[in-house]
């Protein structure tokens, strides 16, 4: 329901491949920092693994909720040489979900740069299947390439272009003599990076026309969530200056923020003398309204 009040449309194409058991690997480029993780996830029947930047895990009580969330680090040299050997603990876990039959999702450029770009891939997720291959396990690697028609505002449309699974054992073999393994990531790398180019569209159009006759309609659902989404909205532009966080950031305080919202808006009407029927109604009008306005902008 949140992705329905904040996105006006995603199209995933071939989405029955995210309907599908593990061990699977799946490999997307990152354009919208933890924004892509949660597109994907709530396409996903079964739940998701997913690797997460490690220096976001460096407070305690932060470490424990992306952990509880199946988050796992991954330290890149720019956070410090002396936490990389951190990054087997997170491929361990990995291969450990594998065995369950369980997913994972990487974001295999290693960077978020608020672009509708493929970035240059990082040898993780190949290290990761390797090690799978050689742990007896061999995943299903999906690809996929999620694209934006921005990344600065409320109501975009998605697309999420799904491709097809190919076995992990096609690129790694638990036999390969040392000297191969760098061969085989190469062409792990290659091999995705050509299925992401060729299933990359251009993202969709910023343009978009409201109906006439629900223009009193939108009226209401603005002035109803203006007070709350002002305030978040500044918020959030002030936390996220100069970083690619603003989306996620924007979504993550709304999630959480417009129940509670709700919750004293309606202790609020009652105090007031409104009776409860028509405070609830009241209530349920709003999210229904929010997705009308939403929705209005295709």
């Amino acid at each position: 329901m949140a992705l329905k009040i904040f996105c006006v449309s995603i199209k995933v194409h071939n989405k029955k491949a995210l309907q599908q058991r593990g061990p699977l690997l799946i490999v997307a480029n990152h354009p919208d920092s933890f924004f892509d993780a949660l597109v994907i996830a709530a396409n996903c029947t079964y739940p998701i693994s997913f690797l997460a930047r490690g220096d976001v895990f460096t407070k305690p009580w932060h470490n424990f909720l992306l952990r509880a969330l199946n988050m796992m680090p991954v330290y890149r040299q720019r956070e410090g040489k002396e936490h990389l050997h951190k990054n087997q603990n997170s491929f361990d876990a990995s291969v450990a979900v594998f065995k369950n039959g369980g997913t994972v999702l990487i974001f295999i450029e290693g960077i978020c740069l608020n672009k509708n770009e493929i970035q240059p891939f990082k040898k993780g997720a190949a290290r990761i299947l390797q090690q799978a291959v050689a742990a007896g396990v061999t995943p299903a690697v999906l690809p996929a390439v999620i694209t934006y028609n921005g990344f600065k505002h409320f109501g975009k449309k998605i697309y999420l272009m799904l491709g097809t699974t190919v076995s992990a054992n096609q690129f790694f073999n638990n036999t390969a003599e040392p000297e191969n393994t760098a061969i085989q990531r190469n062409n792990f790398n290659n091999h995705v990076m050509r299925e992401m180019l060729s299933l990359y569209k251009e993202p969709p159009s910023k343009k978009y026309k409201r109906p006439l006759y629900l223009f009193p309609i939108i009226g209401i659902a603005w002035f109803w969530h203006a007070p709350l989404f002002l305030l978040i909205k500044t918020f959030a532009a002030y936390k996220t200056k100069g970083t690619v966080f603003y989306d996620s950031v924007l979504f993550a305080l709304l999630l959480f923020a417009y129940p509670i919202y709700l919750l004293f808006l309606f202790l609020l009407l009652s105090s007031i003398g409104i009776s409860n029927l028509s405070s609830s109604l009241i209530i349920a009008a709003h999210p229904l309204l929010a997705i009308i306005y939403t929705q209005s902008k295709k």
